[in-house]
């Protein structure tokens, strides 16, 4: 059995829930949409799965695939969400692997057009 504590959102997750408040703010539409596109368009990602308890919230829930995040807003999440990953385990980031494995050559898992690639900040 889990305490109170051990459900409550952490730093990391304060952090998403946060820039997903401002975002969402910014562009005028529910927090709910905003996090359903984002994870839809996140390399990596190929459905969401998405709960209604009303047809009104899932009308809410499929206004998410009308429109485009902005490359700010998409970032801002990104780097919201982006954990931070201590040796020896940083050598599995984007970024070592970038650096070490294939210099040069960026990475991307969907077909161009479904999504920006992915880019190695880590």
């Amino acid at each position: 059995m889990t305490t109170a504590r051990e459900r409550a959102p952490g730093d990391q997750q304060w952090r998403v829930i946060d820039a997903l408040a401002a975002v969402a703010a910014d562009l005028g539409r529910p927090m709910a949409q905003v996090a359903v596109n984002w994870a839809a368009n996140r390399p990596g990602i190929g459905a969401v799965i998405v709960g209604a308890s009303s047809p009104a919230q899932l009308d809410t829930n499929l206004g998410a695939l009308g429109f485009d995040l902005p490359p700010e807003a998409r970032q801002r999440l990104d780097e919201a969400s982006d954990p931070a990953v201590n040796p020896p385990y940083s050598m599995f980031t984007p970024r070592y692997q970038s650096r070490i494995v294939s210099p040069g050559l960026s990475v991307g898992d969907k077909p161009a057009g479904y999504a920006p690639p992915l880019v190695n900040r880590a």
